[in-house]
């Protein structure tokens, strides 16, 4: 079963996703009591002592429920990528180590790599093939002489993200040089044009003995 959960349509209907949530619970008949009880022997959350029934979940869980929304996005499995393994792909392209003068890893991890790309087909609708992500990520490594301080850690070139009042600025140089390639392969199929031909067609053509 998977369930996705659009907060433009929850607007329309005037719910708050806090609402929604409990009208999921009571859809499916969850036994909120045994749930907490059950979610809190599993150290996943803790009891927020100054709400009844309340939970607190730490970064790292809320990641984990980001992570099953988005796995369970129908963009994300109707793109048939693996998204884990063209995350090696990826982290395969960039230098091993730290950024220089920080302890940021250059790679990150396996499965950050993965979220971020996710997101981008999931949340903000861009698609892409293996294939043109490879070639992007090597395109933007290989501009540069030598890894240095202005070079994006892979997860911010693939994308960055910034708060503004309530609204999320995003960045993304993956993105950017996805379109520019696709663009550039746009520009190289026209110059050649759908009535070229080959060379050796037009000497067979004629009888004569192509030598090149």
């Amino acid at each position: 079963m998977n369930i996705t959960i659009n907060t433009n349509i929850l607007q329309k209907h005037h719910l708050s996703l806090g609402e929604f949530l409990l009208m999921l619970l009571g859809y499916f008949d969850v036994d909120i009591e045994n749930s907490l009880n059950s979610v809190i022997k599993k150290s996943l959350a803790e009891k927020n002592v100054m709400k009844d029934m309340g939970i607190i979940l730490s970064n790292n869980n809320k990641d984990l429920v980001a992570q099953i929304l988005l796995e369970s996005n129908e963009k994300v499995i109707n793109s048939g990528i693996d998204f884990e393994g063209l995350a090696i792909e990826l982290m395969n392209c960039y230098p091993k180590g730290n950024k220089p003068g920080t302890t940021y890893p250059w790679r990150s991890t396996i499965d950050v790599i993965a979220h971020k790309l996710m997101t981008l087909v999931a949340v903000y609708d861009f698609t892409f093939t293996p294939e043109e992500a490879i070639q992007a990520t090597q395109d933007y490594v290989s501009s540069f002489k030598q890894p240095d301080s202005s070079m994006l850690l892979l997860r911010s070139f693939i994308l960055s993200t910034r708060k503004i009042s309530d609204d999320k600025d995003i960045t993304s140089l993956f993105m950017t040089y996805i379109e520019n390639n696709r663009e550039a392969l746009t520009e190289e199929q026209s110059l050649i044009g759908p009535d070229a031909f080959d060379l050796h067609d037009c000497y067979d053509a004629i009888g004569g003995d192509w030598q090149g």
